[in-house]
């Protein structure tokens, strides 16, 4: 039977001014600073990659059947996080995250989100702009959160693996 991780508590998800390379993002880059811890502001369904892929279709002259290729790769993320706009320091996700702002956000999976980053860390790296802020009303019995389109802006790294400092 394989094992399983529990997935509470095991999602770090910062946002990271600059890694120079994306496939090896180092200890120093993810702790510089300009770093921002975001998980204890990114709701329980707030964190939304998505992925999506193109068919090419492969027509012959001499087929029956029409054949399919596997096509362009298409990358999107939006986030939903707290916000609190009477307490500054319980809204830095909001003002890190300010339209225009551009760096990576860096995941990391099954591995307790308080534990530091650390040499062999394997995390997915998004390079982002971040777009427009929108306020939520969630009414009665909630909180007040924004939701954000983070625009994909180069090659989303997946499974990267984090080297020494």
């Amino acid at each position: 039977m394989p094992v399983s991780v529990p997935s509470d508590g095991t999602l770090r998800v910062d946002y990271v001014p600059a890694i120079a390379n994306t496939a090896a993002p180092t200890v120093t880059e993810l702790t510089a600073a300009g770093a921002q811890a975001l998980s204890c502001y990114i709701t329980i369904d707030g964190w939304q990659p998505t992925g999506d892929q193109a068919t090419v279709t492969d027509q012959r002259l001499c087929a029956t059947q029409d054949f399919e290729q596997p096509g362009r790769k298409t990358k999107s993320l939006t986030l939903v996080y707290v916000h609190n706009p009477t307490v500054p320091t319980s809204n830095e996700a909001y003002t890190t995250l300010a339209e225009g702002v551009t760096g990576y956000l860096v995941a990391r999976y099954g591995v307790p989100r308080t534990q530091a980053w650390a040499a062999a860390d394997i995390v997915d790296v998004w390079p982002i702009t971040a777009g427009e802020p929108m306020k939520n009303f969630n009414g009665a019995n909630s909180v007040h959160t924004v939701t954000q389109r983070m625009f994909v802006t180069g090659p989303v790294a997946l499974d990267s693996v984090v080297v020494g400092p």
